[in-house]
């Protein structure tokens, strides 16, 4: 695999880095800047509202531009975005996380169809690997930003991100353009060797007629909208089950790190086969698990609700590795990748919300765990379609480009 594999997996490290990296030292953020509850409040909401709307223009700049090439441009807007929105006040703290996030936004929907480029027999194994890494990331950024910024100040602990996008972007450009003089190999089609990476996505008009496209787009937003309430909301959960802020916080970490060997093992082991429901289905199904024993016990199994919680996370690499499994070329995979996160991430934008509109509602955590077991109810549903042993037909002209 190489240098391709190793740029590939710089780049995920990136994608929420930037992100993560901003909750531990919004205290100190407000304080210099001044900034707002209600801005706060809407620095946390831009990553989702953001995704949503640039990755749908993902497939036609990868089109006209290439889609290795689009990454690299993206890598580098994410870096300069990371350093911008922090040298200024409140405005360029607002825009620079603004343009990081449309820079994220276009990558988290390409990867999937560099890996089905580079990796066309490998995208299982592949896609666990760079969620792993993007895992990595954001759980670096988020346990190193605070002691970064206590020893020297909010601004240079959240700069550091930007110089390091900035190094990812710049590996990116030099790996891919290295290999045979172009952005990307031609690989195998139906009708001969083409270049992928420039292919454009398929007509909207043919994916909304797809049951399969629809099914990935719910499953990516149902699995979305637990992962943004777990990351959000289950440390206030326990403290109000009666754990002390480290022990809530240090649940959330088990939880999180428990997830990261499924993520790097469920896409390669779901490959193997062409029906991954086994996979969609059953690790919806410990999620519900988890949440039911929150909603339950949550004191006396806590940890046990933590790790099933972690566990049932896998399936954001599982759907992002469905995007090139259930497609045949990597224009329809660029195209249904927009699809699915973009109508996914409006889903989850809901998610979080709702569950603290619930919460304020009833005052307590029965209503809003009882919403999310609705959520996993609706993902049981779309896994099952989604893993069937189907593959998103092409429209006439997918496979075919110009150079």
């Amino acid at each position: 695999m190489g240098a391709p594999l190793l740029a590939i997996l710089l780049a995920a490290f990136n994608l929420r880095a930037g992100i993560s990296s901003i909750g531990p030292v919004l205290v100190e953020v407000r304080a210099d800047t001044g900034l707002s509850s209600a801005l706060a409040g809407l620095i946390t909401s831009i990553p989702l509202l953001c995704f949503a709307a640039v990755g749908v223009s993902a497939p036609a700049l990868a089109r006209r531009f290439g889609a290795e090439t689009v990454i690299g441009w993206s890598a580098g807007l994410l870096g300069l975005a990371l350093l911008a929105r922090v040298i200024g006040g409140t405005a360029t703290l607002l825009i620079g996380t603004l343009l990081a996030c449309a820079g994220i936004a276009l990558v988290n929907v390409l990867l999937p169809v560099v890996v089905k480029t580079r990796f066309p027999t490998r995208i299982g194994l592949v896609t666990g690997v760079y969620t792993a890494a993007l895992a990595a990331g954001s759980a670096t950024a988020a346990a190193v930003s605070a002691p970064l910024a206590n020893a020297f100040g909010w601004r240079t602990a959240l700069g550091a991100w930007g110089v390091i996008a900035l190094v990812g972007g710049a590996l990116w450009v030099l790996v891919m353009r290295s290999r045979s003089g172009s952005p990307a190999r031609a690989v195998e089609g139906p009708d001969g060797l083409v270049a992928p990476p420039r292919a454009g996505g398929a007509p909207l008009s043919h994916l909304v007629r797809q049951p399969m496209v629809w099914a990935l787009a719910v499953f990516f937003g149902t699995q979305a909208v637990l992962a943004y309430v777990q990351m959000g909301w289950l440390p206030t959960i326990f403290s109000d089950a009666g754990f002390s802020a480290g022990e809530s916080g240090l649940l959330l970490s088990v939880s999180i790190l428990a997830g990261v060997p499924v993520s790097f093992l469920a896409p390669s082991l779901a490959a193997r086969r062409a029906d991954q429901r086994p996979w969609t289905v059953g690790l919806t199904l410990i999620s519900i698990a988890g949440v039911t024993g929150l909603l339950i016990a949550p004191t006396q199994g806590a940890w046990l609700w933590a790790v099933l919680l972690g566990i049932g996370s896998g399936t954001f690499a599982l759907v992002l590795s469905l995007f090139g499994l259930k497609t045949r070329s990597p224009s329809s995979t660029a195209a249904v990748s927009a699809f699915g996160q973009s109508v996914g991430y409006l889903i989850a934008a809901v998610g979080p919300f709702g569950f603290g509109l619930l919460h304020d509602a009833e005052g307590g955590w029965s209503l809003p765990l009882t919403g999310v077991l609705a959520v996993l109810v609706v993902q049981v549903a779309a896994g099952a379609v989604a893993g069937r042993p189907v593959i998103i037909p092409d429209p006439p002209d997918a496979t075919t480009t110009s150079a």
